[in-house]
């Protein structure tokens, strides 16, 4: 009994935040710097594939959040991405739930820049989902973006999740749903990052993000972000030493509480635009 009602708990979160898809990891100020030049990092490139095309060595990081402060809702990520003279490949793998309920996915990426000014992106997905007494379901889908680099501050993107509308089973009961992003952001300086997106998700209403993240010094920046539908609202400090950067955040939910998240991450500088 216990363990149906945390399934149900579960399941009635991933409702909540389905705009946020569960696949995808962070909270609303986690994703800013994908439309950035110098606020990259390998989580946001995975946000939008083409961003990994800003990344100039091997990256990797993990990612950790307890998702309204509940074991059975934390969620893990771990990312790498590895460019090459053809371009930069990714890696991805997540984790979500406990044994009685829980869902992965595992992403192969692809991300290179078409001239100075755009950068296009793909990654292939497995995902797949395990509920004790249901048995287990996965099946392939796939994201794609684009980013345009309009000038040295000012970028834009657009990004799709599942538009081929693949389900985990032929019944349809298993719902994956077919997630269209877009956004910009504006590099007020080479210390200060505002971007904002606008997510369309089957069935429901548009998502606005606003997001911005300040350098204060080299070693120390800040992080600030809100959402709509769910209303989300966070914030985060990131701290940095040579290519060694560890984030601490948490967003809020106004009905279901506070989301702590750390990650952490081994990424030298950036490409220069």
């Amino acid at each position: 009994m216990r363990r149906s009602i945390v399934t149900i708990v579960c399941a009635l979160g991933i409702f909540t935040l389905h705009a946020q898809h569960v696949w995808l990891p962070g909270g609303p100020q986690q994703v800013g710097g994908t439309y950035s030049r110098q606020f990259q990092h390998v989580f946001s490139a995975l946000h939008n594939q083409a961003a990994l095309a800003a990344l100039p060595a091997i990256t990797a990081g993990a990612y950790a959040e307890r998702r309204f402060m509940l074991k059975a809702t934390s969620l893990y990520a771990l990312g790498l991405a590895v460019p090459t003279a053809s371009g930069t490949f990714g890696l991805s793998v997540r984790h979500f739930g406990y044994a009685a309920f829980n869902q992965q996915q595992l992403g192969i990426a692809y991300g290179r820049n078409l001239g100075s000014r755009v950068s296009i992106g793909m990654q292939v997905d497995y995902l797949g989902l395990s509920m004790q007494q249901y048995g287990r379901a996965g099946m392939v889908t796939f994201e794609a973006g684009c980013l345009f680099h309009i000038t040295p501050q000012l970028h834009a993107g657009i990004h799709a999740f599942n538009p081929a509308a693949q389900q985990l089973d032929k019944s349809g009961r298993q719902d994956i749903p077919v997630v269209y992003t877009a956004g910009a952001g504006y590099e007020a300086s080479g210390n200060f990052l505002l971007s904002a997106e606008v997510i369309h998700t089957t069935d429901r209403a548009l998502t606005t993000r606003l997001m911005c993240e300040y350098r204060i010094v080299p070693q120390l920046s800040v992080q600030l972000g809100l959402s709509t539908d769910p209303q989300l609202s966070g914030g985060g400090v990131r701290f940095s030493w040579q290519s060694l950067h560890i984030y601490l955040s948490a967003h809020y939910h106004s009905q279901l509480g506070i989301t702590p998240a750390t990650a952490i991450t081994w990424q030298p500088g950036t490409k220069e635009a």
